[in-house]
């Protein structure tokens, strides 16, 4: 039924106008409600649904006991954030590739090589002196696979003594007029950078099946394996001064499915006070903190890995102050 709406609204007590005399307006019953009201319905639903999705599977991943416990720092997850357009805080998981550090050339393919690619379900059958080799290698797709990450183990030590190597051949080569002394010199910078604040975070091994890497690997508070992609790079034969570098295969770990880790509330404070402190002496980029090299680093947090491998904050610390800084103030 249409509505009567009087265009001069009064109290019937003052209104001395006769009913003749007022004038007004039909206004029909609005159809854009009745019609936007089941798309209200479906958009509701729909946040609803995906909400309890969300919600089961962050159960179902929680459900058992952890897969890996670990404890890193600030060195394995950087703070990263956007201080533009988001007012939430997350780590970003910082690790080193099989084939680490800018000198890695000399060191050949590491131990993700062809046969591990072939383990992988890469084709590897063309033979790499074949003319079409680098044409059909570039040309495979990443494959799905399962990594392991050790913390603080023999991958570590084994990336800083490479590291060392390197520059002690590029020393002999710099003798030899091979090199200038500014590679030197930053092949020296990046030692120091993985001594002191660089990731201790590893990719050690890799398969095709979780929980076979997990009987190889069963520290679950040095080891997590994780799901990736890996992509079959093709380096061609090279001759220089140092001799003849024969072609040959080697993988690289190109993505993690969640590379940074949300920081819950009731953890965050700690986190925003750096944060804060960073943006104000703007040492802060758009999207990730950053400190000083030979800085230690500020924080511990706890990760848990669950039965979906997936990761989820469980505690962060303030790590004491470096020893500097406190002489710093005494002074």
């Amino acid at each position: 039924m249409d509505a009567e709406v009087s265009l001069f609204p009064c109290r019937r007590s003052r209104c001395h106008l006769a009913p003749k005399h007022i004038q007004t307006v039909k206004i029909a019953p609005s159809a854009g409600i009745g019609m936007n009201r089941p798309g209200l319905w479906l958009g509701l639903a729909l946040i609803l649904v995906t909400n309890a999705f969300v919600l089961t599977g962050v159960a179902y991943n929680r459900s058992t006991e952890p897969e890996a416990v670990i404890h890193l720092t600030e060195r394995e997850l950087n703070l990263s954030f956007s201080v533009e357009e988001n007012t939430g805080i997350s780590l970003l998981l910082v690790w080193h590739q099989p084939q680490s550090g800018i000198y890695a050339r000399v060191e050949g393919p590491g131990w993700l090589d062809q046969a591990k690619l072939e383990s992988l379900g890469f084709d590897c059958s063309t033979p790499l002196t074949d003319l079409e080799a680098e044409w059909r290698y570039r040309k495979a797709l990443p494959r799905k696979a399962y990594v392991v990450f050790e913390y603080e183990g023999k991958g570590w030590q084994n990336l800083l003594d490479t590291t060392e190597q390197n520059i002690e051949r590029i020393a002999h080569q710099i003798e030899r007029k091979e090199r200038s002394p500014e590679v030197l010199k930053n092949a020296r910078e990046e030692l120091d950078r993985l001594r002191n604040t660089g990731s201790r975070l590893v990719a050690v091994d890799a398969g095709s099946d979780p929980f076979r890497l997990r009987q190889l690997y069963p520290d679950r508070h040095r080891f997590i394996v994780l799901p990736a992609e890996v992509n079959l790079q093709y380096v061609p034969q090279t001759s220089n001064k140092t001799g003849i570098h024969h072609a040959y295969l080697f993988g690289r770990i190109s993505e993690l499915p969640r590379p940074e880790i949300h920081v819950p509330m009731t953890h965050r404070s700690l986190l925003e006070k750096i944060r804060n402190e960073e943006q104000q002496a703007g040492r802060a980029s758009r999207y990730s903190s950053r400190w000083e090299k030979d800085q230690e680093p500020r924080y511990s947090v706890v990760v848990n890995y669950g039965k979906r491998r997936e990761p989820w904050i469980v505690d962060v610390q303030l790590l004491p102050a470096p020893k500097r800084e406190r002489t710093q103030n005494k002074s």
